[in-house]
């Protein structure tokens, strides 16, 4: 085996294995080693540890995960031309790959929580940052947000990207938390409602009336 298929083959049997395994602990370097058909010493040579390849595995999933979103962002621009796409759209194409992957059982949704599992539980601190930090996709959204939010600085549309992906991640991964708070009146086991709902409530954070909401800044003070 050639050491493109060699690579090639160890990322796809660890993503499998992530993507179908519950708890990280059990994907150890012996059992990537046999369902890949390769030696333990393969892996250690061109990963290092059984964390980076978790990682660079998580990295090819990402990669597959943005080009959704994107080809999404994309379409809702393309089917607006020439006018500006709709906010909805935009949103939409944002948040529908969560969505679908978190409430579909055959997708990789796992992957991104097995990632989340070993970079929290990890001694390294950078383990995984270039995944966690990289925003090239997501400044592509924020141009469209700034064209349909001209009202808003580009750093104030980056603060509200950011906070409608935390308002995201608690609907989809704390439901009991939701549940308990929102009871049964939106069904939190339908995707379509759950986006729609999703979309509802981030509209409102570039929506022209949210930004009368920004505090102004105190006035200076003197010797400060």
């Amino acid at each position: 085996m050639s050491t493109e298929l060699t690579v090639a083959r160890i990322l796809q049997v660890t993503e499998r294995l992530m993507a179908t395994t519950d708890d990280p602990d059990q994907i150890t370097v012996r059992r990537i080693a046999v369902e890949a058909g390769v030696a333990m010493s393969a892996i250690s040579y061109h990963f290092g540890s059984r964390d980076d390849l978790m990682v660079a595995a998580m990295a090819r999933c990402y990669t597959r995960f943005n080009a959704e979103r994107l080809n999404l962002l994309q379409a809702a621009i393309d089917g607006a031309w020439p006018a500006p796409p709709r906010l909805d759209a935009v949103l939409t194409a944002l948040l529908e790959p969560s969505v679908r992957w978190r409430y579909d059982p055959s997708s990789d949704y796992r992957v991104f929580l097995n990632f989340r599992a070993i970079t929290r539980h990890s001694a390294n601190p950078d383990l995984g940052r270039d995944i966690s930090e990289n925003v090239e996709h997501l400044n592509l959204f924020a141009d469209a947000l700034a064209k349909l939010a001209p009202h808003l600085t580009r750093a104030e549309i980056g603060w509200r990207l950011h906070a409608a992906l935390g308002v995201r991640d608690n609907v989809l991964r704390k439901r009991t938390r939701l549940k308990a708070l929102a009871g049964d009146a939106i069904d939190i086991d339908d995707p379509t409602r759950v986006l729609a709902e999703l979309v509802a409530m981030i509209r409102g954070m570039f929506l022209r009336d949210a930004s009368v909401m920004r505090p102004r800044p105190r006035p200076g003070r003197r010797g400060d």
